[in-house]
């Protein structure tokens, strides 16, 4: 059952919705196509730093306890919920960072150092633009020698010929104290690569107490070295993130922070592939032949295919603040394309690929100054001839059944959907299993044909994981795939503990002649039936004292909510929406957004240009409505929704 959290005074919608920068939402609407658009733009950057960090999957950071201040950045600033390493190990990550290409480095035996292909630094230098990389002080740092990366050529710079062999460029690469000196001085570079140890990365190994950590070992998720680890990159994060922040230097142009962890964990249970969790990647991860060692061991050898660095996580913050969740699938390539793009540099290797994103939806228009917010709010246009034509029905409660014992469906509300009203927000659906490796392939939701209801083939559902312990042997997914009667989500890796699959951001078309009554999709998973689950009613309820919420309906830069108004409340009544939202795998109640507006709309939307209107991945909102000025009004029953890209 979900549990709603309590509800927080705002005094002013602008305010609220400058602070939170509320949704986005896929596609635009016929109804919405005259509408003014502004897409978001990668800006100019005055400053780019990067971070990367290491050996830890989306759901080791996100769902446990160790790394307080990265969820508060989460929750402030820009998460990406789809990021991928491009490769395993981390080498090949890190030149693909920097050169769009892994140059074989993820092969075994082959050479990582004394690279050749052009590099971020070539274009930065043909351009006049200043760099720097700075190195924390670690176990191997001496007196003579205070960057560490200087041995073996760990120094992901010093892997590149025609950086490691010109005494020049070797200069540009300090001890990470001479960071904290540029940024009181206000001598920064233009490009600062921030290099933590590895406890400051949360890698782990020689260079750190104890030897790598298996964060996968075992049911109780992280144990005592990767605690350790994971506090250290979270202390380092909280030491470094705000000096950057309150220097003289962030204040001026546009700047953003890159923070990635260049590839998933550990898991002890799994040496047929190095003991790697994962191989998923997104556009430009290699692809190995059938046969390759890259476990080291000749007994598990790769059984072929791609040799991406799995689901990790990436955040993004910049200096005109708001909090942006995108569900696009990213990897290192994108980091690369996106800075490539702010300096108009031309694109190297895999980033000119089309697959290959930039990191845009982070960056509000850079037309606008930091500050100048203007909330505006309409009525989505066409919505109350078609609620007038959607005829009216008793809803009934959210229903599910499991065909086997194995899995048990829930949905969280039963959203009302209107007639011919297209990318109308469906119920988030938990799928629990009941016992592990339930979730194998793939998990697929399908509506039935032939009733008028179809899923929105541009919407990006979700799938993510919670555990009762944290653990990466929870289930694994890819990005979704989506049709007409069709949602797909890849299963990376099964379970090996029950886990609680949460499905956000399923959206549905209605057409006009839609059949009334309740929506049930079938769902299944590597070809099994796990049962059934009403993701919505096709109709409205009865006008009544209080208003009644029907679904959110999603576009570009606008969300709106529309209602069936209380009897006489529009027209000399106003009436109040208020809206929350949290994660809905966060423990206990984590309401990091919120937003109230007055409207004399029965379908109120939202649009704010300047702190630029996102998509809300993996996230689920709360929403209700209540007729201001008069004596016997209630608040409407909140319905539940989640919206993204």
């Amino acid at each position: 059952m979900i549990k709603y959290p309590s509800w927080i005074s705002v005094r002013s919608v602008a305010a609220s919705l400058a602070v939170t920068g509320l949704l986005l939402a896929p596609t635009m609407p016929a109804s919405a196509a005259g509408k003014a658009k502004v897409e978001p733009t990668v800006p100019h950057f005055n400053h780019v730093f990067v971070i990367v960090m290491e050996n830890h999957s989306y759901n080791d950071l996100m769902y446990e306890n160790d790394v307080p201040y990265l969820h508060q950045l989460a929750r402030q600033y820009g998460l990406a919920t789809q990021y991928y390493g491009v490769t395993n190990p981390s080498v090949g990550d890190r030149v693909a960072l920097l050169s769009g290409m892994t140059a074989g480095t993820e092969l075994p035996g082959h050479p990582t150092t004394g690279l050749t292909q052009p590099n971020l630094i070539d274009q930065l230098s043909a351009h006049g633009i200043s760099w720097g990389a700075f190195y924390e002080h670690s176990r191997l740092s001496t007196a003579q020698n205070p960057i560490y990366n200087y041995q073996h050529g760990h120094s992901t710079f010093l892997r590149f010929k025609d950086i490691a062999n010109n005494s020049t460029r070797m200069s540009h690469l300090q001890p990470l104290r001479q960071l904290g000196a540029d940024l009181s001085q206000n001598r920064l570079p233009h490009f600062v690569w921030v290099s933590p140890n590895s406890v400051g990365n949360m890698e782990g190994g020689y260079r750190s107490p104890g030897q790598f950590s298996f964060q996968g070992a075992g049911p109780g998720g992280a144990g005592t070295v990767d605690s350790q680890l994971e506090q250290g990159g979270n202390q380092f994060l909280k030491t470094w993130i705000p000096q950057i922040m309150h220097s003289k230097a962030w204040h001026q142009g546009s700047n953003a922070i890159f923070i990635a962890f260049d590839e998933t964990s550990y898991d002890a249970s799994i040496p047929t592939d190095g003991y790697w969790l994962s191989h998923t990647g997104a556009a430009g991860s290699p692809v190995v032949p059938q046969g390759t060692n890259l476990s080291g061991n000749s007994q598990f050898l790769f059984p072929g295919g791609v040799d991406g660095g799995g689901h990790t996580l990436a955040l993004v913050i910049t200096n005109k603040p708001h909090h942006v969740v995108s569900a696009t699938p990213y990897n290192e390539y994108s980091i690369l394309k996106t800075v490539e793009a702010g300096w108009h540099l031309g694109y190297l290797g895999h980033a000119a690929q089309s697959g290959v994103h930039t990191m845009r939806a982070f960056f509000g228009p850079s037309t606008r100054p930091y500050g100048q917010h203007k909330t505006t709010v309409g009525s989505l246009a066409g919505y109350s001839a078609r609620l007038a034509s959607t005829p009216v029905i008793a809803k009934t409660a959210p229903t599910a059944t499991s065909s086997l014992s194995t899995a048990t469906l829930m949905a969280t509300t039963n959203p009302y959907l209107a007639e011919g009203q297209s990318h109308q927000v469906a119920s988030t659906v938990s799928v629990q299993e009941n016992q592990s490796g339930v979730l194998t392939q793939s998990l697929t939701l399908t509506l039935p044909a032939g009733r008028g209801v179809t899923f929105a083939e541009h919407s990006s559902p979700v799938a993510s994981t919670k555990v009762s312990n944290p653990s990466d042997h929870a289930t694994q997914f890819a990005p979704s795939t989506v049709s007409a009667h069709s949602v797909t989500i890849p299963v990376v890796t099964a379970s090996a503990v029950p886990s609680d699959a949460i499905i956000t951001g399923l959206t549905l078309n209605t057409a006009a002649n839609a059949t009334a009554g309740s929506v049930v999709a079938t769902v299944s998973s590597g070809g099994q039936g796990l049962g059934t689950v009403t993701l919505g009613s096709v109709g409205k309820p009865a006008r009544n004292g209080s208003p009644q919420m029907m679904a959110p309906v999603v576009f570009d830069h606008q969300v709106a909510w529309p209602f069936v108004p209380a009897q006489g409340s529009l027209g000399h009544h106003l009436v109040r929406l208020r809206i929350e939202g949290q994660y809905p795998t966060a423990a206990g109640q984590d309401a990091n957004q919120y937003a109230s507006l007055m409207t004399r709309t029965n379908a109120p939307e939202v649009t704010d240009s300047a702190v630029r209107l996102t998509s809300q991945a993996g996230k689920q909102y709360w929403v209700e409505a209540k007729t201001v000025g008069t004596h016997h009004s209630v608040w409407s029953s909140p319905i539940t929704f989640s919206v993204v890209r």
